[in-house]
């Protein structure tokens, strides 16, 4: 299907699953920018933060990776609470980690959402353009294999540990039969991303909520492009001697995927530095696995929106795009900034600005992604929590980002 969407039925509690890299954190920004637009139209964007991450990996048991253990199932249960009082007359829950759940933990999610109102939506893009993007994600939480030795685990030992890690959550065909299998064929859409039309993804959303066009606004989101290659390896090379030191997982989390990495994401890459090319060959093989998927998805009788052909890509014919992508040499304006960002990760700066000029201020812990509001805006979602009776939530923060004692 490629016309109009029409608007899923009042009372729906639409659950999107992602899968990762395919315009989840987009769509998430805009709903979580445009909350009061949409409940005037009678929608709910559930949860606080914007997106769901810590209930979905309650509910499907995953370790969070800033504690190396699953949340609370008091975070789901906040959730569903949540969504069951809500007056609106349609409620949107979005967060890619739903697209982790295993066969029963999808049944139960669509128990608890109530199998009669919901309706579970999958946002799909092509293999070959979600390689990269998932190679360095995966760097920035700490792996420290090379591009081109990762497309081989990938694509040439699906079943090793790197295949099935990559595979469990983007290989679309069985993600959508879980998801059809616990709520059946007829509450599943699939939407095709559009990659020539930016808004495309937003108005998909737009219909099915029976929104207003125009209500869901793209937001610009330096924290979800791309690192060149000089950054990327220069987390790399981070990873391995971080490693090599023994230190956790957890800390690492919190100092790169959500310290330094985000503030070399701060920067603007200067139109000289190389971006990372996934090669011919690893495009081709992509194709082949996302032709298997089209094929699949076609005898799964779910509704499709967008063109599933677009799921295969031509492969390019630039001589270039077989370079090797690994940094010989890292700049020096990348590696300070990742310096930065570990520093202000670490919490030590908070307070410093100024201290030169015989301003000192409090040396205590703060999380990073705290960092980047001001203090005005935290209080404003703490006032916003507790005036919605989410008490429960707000305990949730402070435990989840406790400083460190001394």
């Amino acid at each position: 299907m490629n016309g109009q969407v029409r608007p899923l039925p009042e009372g729906t509690r639409l659950l999107h699953i992602g899968p990762p890299k395919t315009g989840t954190s987009a769509l998430q920004s805009a709903c979580h920018a445009c909350r009061a637009a949409m409940r005037a139209q009678g929608v709910r964007y559930a949860g606080a933060a914007r997106q769901v991450s810590t209930a979905a990996y309650a509910v499907t048991r995953r370790a969070h990776p800033s504690t190396g253990k699953p949340p609370s199932m008091r975070h789901w249960n906040s959730l569903m609470r949540e969504v069951r009082k809500a007056p609106e007359s349609r409620v949107l829950i979005s967060s890619e980690f739903f697209a982790g759940a295993s066969d029963a933990q999808a049944r139960t999610i669509i128990r608890d959402l109530d199998p009669l109102r919901a309706h579970v939506v999958v946002t799909l893009r092509p293999l070959a353009k979600i390689l990269a993007s998932r190679w360095q994600q995966n760097v920035q939480e700490g792996a420290r294999i090379p591009y081109a030795e990762w497309l081989r685990e990938v694509l040439d030992a699906p079943d090793g540990e790197h295949g099935k890690r990559f595979w469990s959550r983007q290989r679309h065909d069985a993600l959508i039969r879980r998801w059809a299998d616990a709520v059946g064929a007829e509450r599943v859409t699939v939407v095709v991303v559009d990659e020539s039309h930016q808004e495309a993804l937003l108005t998909r959303f737009e219909e099915m909520l029976g929104l207003i066009g125009g209500t869901l606004v793209s937001q610009r989101d330096a924290s979800n492009r791309s690192l060149v290659v000089d950054e990327i390896e220069a987390v790399r090379e981070f990873n391995r001697q971080y490693f090599e030191e023994h230190f956790s997982k957890s800390l690492h989390y919190k100092m790169m995927a959500r310290g330094a990495a985000l503030h070399l994401k701060a920067r603007t890459p200067s139109p000289n530095e190389r971006k990372l090319a996934t090669p011919s060959w690893a495009i081709e093989k992509a194709n082949h696995f996302g032709q298997e998927v089209v094929e699949s998805i076609r005898t799964l009788k779910v509704h499709v929106v967008g063109d599933v052909k677009a799921l295969v890509v031509p492969v390019p014919t630039d001589a270039n795009i077989d370079a090797e992508n690994e940094a010989t040499q890292v700049s020096v304006a990348v590696a300070g900034r990742m310096s930065m960002g570990v520093l202000l990760a670490s919490g030590r700066a908070r307070g410093e600005r100024g201290a030169g000029k015989g301003r000192v201020g409090p040396t205590w812990s703060e999380p990073q992604e705290l960092l980047r509001f001001g203090s005005l805006e935290l209080v404003g979602v703490l006032i916003r929590r507790v005036w919605s009776g989410s008490i429960e939530k707000v305990a949730g923060l402070f435990e989840r980002h406790e400083a460190p004692r001394r």
